[in-house]
């Protein structure tokens, strides 16, 4: 039983990837039409679309982070419901059910992602709402 957790723990870490990248993508992308668009003068209506596309891609990439967190911790349960059952688990087994034992996603979980997702929110925003004096 505990070969089809990890099967379906490294088949689930494949979207997370591609949302990864995809994530990425977005944000190089938002922030690179935010700076393009602010070069080349763009109205008000501009820079609140800018700003939407902004927050949507920040909010998407949430939802990213806390799916993945939810596929660590939803097999970290698993683990612990096989070893609570009677079940011997492995020792890597139990060392993940060590380290990915929260109860739900949070940006706390993961603060490194939660500042680097901060980061390029701000990014991506500033130059639009906050011009370079030249």
């Amino acid at each position: 039983m505990e070969s089809e957790i990890w099967s379906t723990f490294a088949t689930l870490r494949i979207s997370s990837a591609i949302n990864g990248l995809v994530g990425i993508f977005a944000i190089w992308l938002a922030s690179r039409w935010a700076t393009v668009a602010m070069d080349k003068g763009a109205n008000m209506l501009a820079k609140v679309i800018l700003s939407v596309f902004g927050l949507s891609v920040m909010a998407v990439n949430s939802f990213f982070l806390m799916t993945a967190q939810t596929i660590f911790i939803n097999t970290s349960k698993a683990f612990a419901m096989l070893r609570d059952s009677g079940t011997e688990i492995s020792p890597a087994a139990a060392s993940f059910v060590a380290t990915y034992n929260a109860e739900a996603p949070s940006f706390m979980n993961t603060p490194a992602f939660s500042i680097m997702l901060l980061a390029a929110l701000l990014v991506i925003i500033l130059p639009i709402w906050v011009p370079v004096k030249k």
